[in-house]
């Protein structure tokens, strides 16, 4: 996508640049269009600052130059009237500024698509409160007068205005290209550049240029259609969910607004250096969730508290490495392949085993490598509350991380068949008598146990068998297996999740299987995750059995109680 809104804009560059190359690329020719073709002009110093109208319409188009993203907008404002508007993308977003006091404060309504599994692309109205009357001009307080220049064939004036904010750490410098319309002035371009005081590198960089500027509009442009349409839903900033229908990632003030409700809805903490890089990473994650959502593909991503973190932090998610396909379990499968052929007709099209009641809570493995520990002890649990009589255990996977050893990392990672191994061979203590899951690696306490729950072994799955896997939960209980968990799955919240890139990588992953069902003539696995109940479905996702997506079927085990 950048390469080709560079391509937009110098056409003939080449594919083969970095992005850095590209960046210098369309540095030089921003700063060349604008330079390259006008000279300074000496001349007194205006006797007035900066004088916007309180009345005003213009088109405009905002290009990002360190993401290539460009924003085009138009903008109606009037300070009488204590209304504005700003559509984004010809219209496609529209918001309306409805002030309602002398101190700006405003009710907005926006206009925005909804797409989900009725509609495509239907227009809806949203109205909230909890934000200020939109002026879209720039504050010029803080400019100064440089002189004048020649730019696209008319004088403008120059202004600059250069800011510290230190509580963030960042210095500001603004170029403000301007004319002198009758009374007031005229905006024609922007350029922002924002650095970071601690070490001098740039944080943000962009170049607006206006378009159309008029000082006269229509009353009608400020007025909503179909107002009393507009469904109420509160104040912006009070639900994150709601906030993100409203907001959009097109428009840097969105971004900003929807960082600040993701910060305290998940209570996130952010040090002045760190603030401005994970909104960058919020962004780019919320873009790519709204944009999967779009494609109506059959499941739905959502911002969840893994939106500002980058795949490289979430690595300890995806603690599980492969055993290979020579590893084998303490006892073999008890199934052929004739036997599974005629217990095809006998399998029931649907199993959800948490109707059984043998399903431990959801669990949170918080940031440690340990998914090995936690998919392989929810299986455990759930073979032993099968055996007797539906009562749950709940085990302690902070054990098999401190004292699971042999063939495993503790945080940093694990083998499944290591897991069971290591539990046939010791026991695993509950969690109230070994004590509270520490995300740590910590001193192993088995020794000081009063009672080890114990398994008599367990079996490997036959691969890539649909009837072998659906025979193991129907008979033996939960399945633990290996998956390839990629950046789409940390977003997942709802829908059967089938990813085209999933089956080409290595298993990182370990989850538990607790059934099975299909929908839309789609089966799927019912798999049990230790992301935490507010990940997914209640924190379960729905994988397809399709193609054996996301490896579901290359490795799998379970427990034998």
């Amino acid at each position: 996508m950048f390469r080709v809104l560079i391509h937009y804009f110098i056409p003939g560059l080449s594919v083969g640049l970095s992005k850095m190359e590209i960046y210098l690329k369309l540095l030089i020719f921003v700063i060349s269009s604008s330079l390259g073709f006008s000279y300074i002009i000496e001349g007194d110093e205006p006797g007035n600052n900066l004088l916007w109208p309180t009345e005003y319409y213009f088109k405009s188009e905002t290009m990002n130059l360190k993401t290539g993203v460009v924003e085009p907008c138009e903008v109606w404002y009037s300070a009488e009237k204590n209304r504005s508007r700003i559509d984004y993308y010809e219209g496609m977003v529209k918001r309306y500024f409805y002030g309602e006091t002398e101190e700006d404060s405003a009710k907005i309504y926006q206009i925005n698509p909804v797409t989900n599994d009725r509609v495509t692309n239907k227009m809806v109205c949203l109205k909230y409160g909890g934000d200020e009357l939109e002026d879209f001009l720039p504050t010029v307080d803080d400019f100064t007068y440089q002189g004048e220049k020649i730019f696209d064939g008319k004088t403008v004036q120059v202004w600059k205005s250069e800011t510290n904010d230190d509580e963030m750490m960042y210095k500001i410098e603004k170029v403000l290209y301007a004319y002198r319309d009758g009374d007031t002035d005229a905006p024609v371009k922007l350029e922002e550049i924002k650095y970071k005081l601690w070490n001098n590198g740039m944080a943000g960089h962009t170049v607006t240029n206006f378009y159309v500027f008029k000082t006269i509009i229509k009353s009608e442009d400020l007025d909503v259609e179909k107002l009393d349409e507009c469904d109420e839903v509160g104040q912006l900033g009070d639900n994150l969910r709601t906030d993100l229908q409203i907001l959009h990632p097109a428009s840097s003030r969105d971004v900003d607004k929807a960082f600040n409700s993701f910060k305290k809805h998940y209570n996130k903490k952010h040090g002045k250096h760190e603030h401005e890089m994970r909104k960058a990473i919020f962004e780019e994650n919320w873009r790519r969730i709204v944009d999967h959502n779009k494609k109506n593909l059959g499941y739905k991503l959502e911002v969840n508290t893994f939106a500002d973190r980058t795949d490289e932090e979430l690595a300890y998610l995806t603690g599980t490495r492969s055993s290979g396909p020579e590893a084998v379990g303490t006892v073999p499968f008890p199934h052929s392949e004739e036997e599974l052929k005629a217990m095809e007709e006998e399998i029931p099209q649907i199993y959800d085993m948490r109707h059984d009641g043998v399903i431990s809570a959801v669990k949170n493995q918080g940031q440690c490598g340990s998914c090995w520990a936690f998919s392989s002890t929810a299986a455990v649990e759930g073979a032993l509350a099968r055996s007797n009589g539906g009562r749950n255990i709940d085990l302690s996977e902070q054990s098999l991380v401190d004292c699971a050893w042999d063939h495993n990392l503790g945080c940093n990672g694990g083998l499944l068949d290591q897991a069971f191994k290591y539990i046939t061979m010791n026991g695993i203590p509950s969690q109230r008598e070994y004590g509270p899951y520490l995300q740590q690696d910590g001193y192993c306490k088995l020794e000081n146990m009063t009672q080890v729950y114990t398994i008599k072994g367990f079996a490997r799955v036959p691969s890539l068998s649909e009837t072998a896997l659906k025979v193991a939960l129907l008979k033996y209980g939960p399945v633990t297996v290996g998956i390839y968990a990629g950046t789409n799955m940390k977003f997942y919240s709802s829908g059967i999740f089938y990813d085209i890139d999933c089956s080409k990588s290595m298993l990182n992953h370990g989850v538990t299987v607790v059934g099975y069902g299909v929908r839309d003539g789609t089966n799927y696995w019912i798999v049990k995750n230790s992301w935490g109940e507010d990940w997914g479905e209640d924190g379960y996702i729905l994988m397809s059995a399709v193609n054996d997506n996301c490896n579901v079927m290359s490795e799998a085990y379970y427990p034998i109680v």
